[in-house]
């Protein structure tokens, strides 16, 4: 099916900027400087920088293998009846599915030259575990589309689309991952002031900061089309999005401090945990705050949980 250059839609013009942002290569980076850097933090930094480093390794490696059946159910669908163009959305995605090998590249060297290890575990376990919703999540998401695909339910398959976009661009990367960004930023900080420097670990600053920049631009799609699957089935907030959303926000931002110890003197979690709500609100106010019934104002919504706790 042949793309029409006149009706270009918000998941095509996203792909051809990322023709000419994600060009970056993980190997162009030289490390040497950040594994200097490295050997100055403390055993207690370098775990709690591990933990969310190992986060985001994870994560990366699970997007990259569960992303190919969000294009098969694309294709699935039958696109005369949708409200997008699903084959532009499949060329936004297998774009997507590149950038999130390279992302697996990246921390893949990192560990192996700077941290000197390929091991994960170790820092997600005990006070490290991530509580509540993880990127493991996304493989059961992987098989919930293909049951969709093969049940042959236009309705079903729509749904299925929706919560694996919310579960993945949505709260994995719009969530979880920018979390992690700010997070990052706190320690390396806190880190170059305590050591008197304008910069530490450069190469990983300016790394994540391409990182970034691949996942504002799948964030943004991942927004349009759960808008998009909004206009296709109404019902999908109220039946879907909300009771998912509801299980996050009481999993993790109702939750306790996702890390017990911090080594990092001076960093703010309050900081960053009203930062990442007013990120849900924004994916929210996207699809249409009026179209849903108890997370229209997230803030409001989760005093008023709080208060029923």
């Amino acid at each position: 099916m042949p793309i029409e250059y006149s009706q270009r839609e918000k998941s095509y013009e996203l792909y051809r900027k990322g023709k000419r942002e994600g060009t970056w290569d993980p190997d162009d980076y030289d490390l040497e400087g950040d594994r200097a850097d490295w050997q100055q933090f403390s055993d207690e930094e370098q775990h709690r920088f591990l933990a969310t480093c190992s986060g985001f390794y994870d994560g990366e490696e699970d997007v990259t293998r569960t992303l190919a059946p969000y294009m098969m159910a694309l294709d699935a669908l039958p696109n005369e009846e949708m409200p997008f163009d699903t084959v532009q959305e499949e060329m936004y995605l297998a774009q997507q599915v590149y950038e999130e090998a390279k992302h697996t590249d990246l921390f893949s060297r990192y560990f192996e030259e700077v941290f000197d290890t390929q091991e994960t575990a170790p820092y997600r376990e005990g006070g490290y575990q991530e509580q509540g919703y993880s990127t493991d999540n996304l493989y059961d998401t992987a098989d919930d589309l293909m049951a969709a695909i093969d049940s042959g339910d236009r309705t079903e398959l729509v749904y299925a689309l929706g919560e694996a976009y919310l579960n993945y661009m949505g709260i994995v990367e719009a969530q979880l991952a920018r979390g992690g960004y700010l997070s990052f930023d706190q320690m390396i900080e806190l880190k170059a002031e305590q050591m008197g420097r304008d910069v530490v670990l450069e190469s990983f600053q300016e790394s994540i900061g391409k990182v970034r920049q691949d996942e504002t631009r799948h964030i943004e799609n991942g927004r349009w089309i759960l808008q998009q699957l909004t206009e296709a089935e109404p019902d999908i907030v109220a039946d879907v999005y909300e009771p998912r959303i509801e299980e996050y926000v009481e999993n993790r931002l109702l939750s306790g401090p996702l890390y017990e110890d911090q080594p990092f003197e001076g960093y703010d979690q309050h900081k960053i945990g009203k930062q990442v709500v007013q990120y849900l609100q924004d994916t929210i106010d996207y699809i249409g705050a009026d179209q849903f019934d108890r997370y229209d104002d997230v803030r409001a919504a989760m005093k008023k949980q709080q208060a029923a706790d």
